[in-house]
């Protein structure tokens, strides 16, 4: 693909995601059709279907363009790169971005609420919730590799139980993430540097000779 037309592909790709988050977070799930999406974004409905397969594909590509712009997930994605020196580092750095008014403000958004909705089925169907499950793996199998490097470079136990350790560091985000949709969040973000410091050294107690 020539490279102006390669560039007009992606301006359109983000037009049509930008334009669902905005469509979602006014109308709901249910309430927001793919012409409603292609023509917020002025696009034709062949358009979606070049890169999207379905609403629910564009959901959970729109959640993963989020963690992109909110949430800094290509930290991630280079802490789990072998060649990184330091992935610890750069797994701080990604979790330290959830306190980040941007982020805070997503987690409490009301595109978060329908998330919720859909996964609790109140609202959409049982492809969407298992697309975003299936994200939520991918997520988790992310953040696993992260350990493993971690403690390919010292930086962690090497009997570290990993599995263990990565349900744990999800249950430390989760918490955040719950204490934000309820507003409670001014002390956490104050002292967040030091709550990630802890939850590291907890881990490092995840051995396997103990678990």
């Amino acid at each position: 693909m020539p490279r102006r037309t390669q560039e007009d592909s992606q301006a359109t790709r983000r037009k049509i995601l930008e334009s669902a988050q905005r469509l979602f977070t006014r109308r709901g799930y249910e309430r927001t059709s793919l012409s409603d999406i292609a023509k917020y974004a002025g696009v034709t409905r062949g358009a979606i279907y070049w890169h999207f397969e379905n609403k629910e594909e564009l959901l959970v590509s729109l959640m993963d363009f989020i963690d992109k712009e909110k949430f800094s997930i290509d930290l991630l994605h280079d802490a789990a790169d072998p060649d990184e020196k330091d992935p610890l580092g750069k797994l701080k750095s990604c979790i330290r971005t959830v306190v980040d008014d941007e982020g805070n403000k997503f987690i409490s958004s009301s595109l978060m609420s329908m998330i919720i909705s859909i996964m609790s089925g109140s609202t959409g169907n049982d492809e969407v919730r298992e697309r975003i499950l299936d994200f939520i793996k991918s997520r988790h199998e992310l953040m696993f590799r992260i350990l493993r490097n971690c403690i390919s470079k010292g930086q962690l136990p090497a009997n570290l139980a990993v599995e263990a350790a990565t349900e744990h560091l999800a249950i430390f985000c989760v918490g955040f993430f719950h204490q934000s949709r309820l507003g409670y969040t001014d002390n956490v973000k104050k002292n967040f540097d030091f709550f990630i410091d802890r939850e590291f050294e907890e881990i490092k107690t995840f051995t396997t000779d103990v678990l």
